[in-house]
């Protein structure tokens, strides 16, 4: 997933090609018909988009949330968001190992944090 703010912009999807070397396509935003937790229905993928001015999902996966003053929150654990306007509508932080078992999470709004280089402020 690619994402501006709050705006998803588009999906890369790695595919198995000729002898099992993996490769990439690309979906964008405006060519999604449907989305649900299980599938993905586009009109069309295209091979390249333009990604340096986004934010890519797994840059974002698995770093730390920063409070206010200084403290850890927990790491962010997935990206929520709308299947019909494509918006990110929260991101799940989870507080510890103990919290992943439990399924104990915290979800933040976009609102709510700020992404740095190596970690997010809330």
């Amino acid at each position: 997933m690619f994402f501006l703010d709050s705006n998803i912009h588009g999906f890369q999807i790695q595919k198995n090609a000729i002898f099992r070397v993996p490769s990439n396509i690309y979906i964008l935003a405006n060519d999604v018909e449907s989305v649900n937790n299980e599938l993905l229905i586009v009109s069309r993928s295209v091979l390249y988009i333009e990604q340096s001015y986004l934010v890519k999902a797994d840059e974002i996966l698995s770093k730390e949330v920063i409070g206010e003053g200084g403290n850890l929150i927990g790491i962010v654990d997935d990206i929520l968001f709308d299947s019909e306007s494509l918006k990110i509508t929260g991101y799940e932080v989870v507080e510890s190992i103990w919290s992943y078992i439990k399924n104990k999470k915290i979800i933040l709004s976009p609102e709510e944090i700020i992404l740095k280089e190596n970690k997010i402020l809330s």
